[in-house]
């Protein structure tokens, strides 16, 4: 029944103007790996830019060093990463009992993929004055 549900709430999704619209389960399934690809990749270019802004803070004796703030910096996105996979391999283990697992875990990888973008974009890219942010803010899907 919950399987029926789930896959119903997906079709009425693709219905909407879904971009992964597929008639199997593998053409939705590769559609969504290669959104999930393409987020990674954007995460990937906030976060060297982050990383390298982190990297330009400037040394104050009353503040951690460069190397303090970017050994921070790359621990929480370890530590963020293995959240993510933890959290997405458990919607997986959820949804085992049916073809609509992977694209849940999938579903589930993506949009926290996206949230990380929008908060390392908010965290580490942009300034409390009005001076323009060093990358666009990332796009973040509607939720409905």
């Amino acid at each position: 029944m919950i399987a029926a549900l789930a896959l119903l709430a997906l079709v009425q999704t693709q219905a909407e103007g879904d971009p992964c619209q597929g008639s199997t389960t593998i053409a939705v399934n590769q559609c969504l790996a290669n959104d999930v690809d393409t987020a990674q990749a954007e995460l990937d270019r906030y976060l060297a830019a982050a990383r390298e802004r982190v990297g330009q803070t400037e040394d104050d004796p009353l503040a951690a060093t460069k190397k303090e703030l970017l050994t921070g910096f790359d621990a929480a996105q370890d530590a963020w990463e293995k959240y993510r996979d933890a959290q997405c391999d458990n919607i997986y283990r959820y949804w085992q009992g049916g073809t609509i697992r992977g694209a849940m875990a999938l579903g589930c990888k993506l949009e926290l993929t996206q949230q990380r973008t929008h908060f390392i974009w908010e965290s580490f890219l942009t300034y409390p004055d009005s001076t323009p942010p060093v990358l666009p803010e990332p796009v973040l899907p509607d939720r409905k």
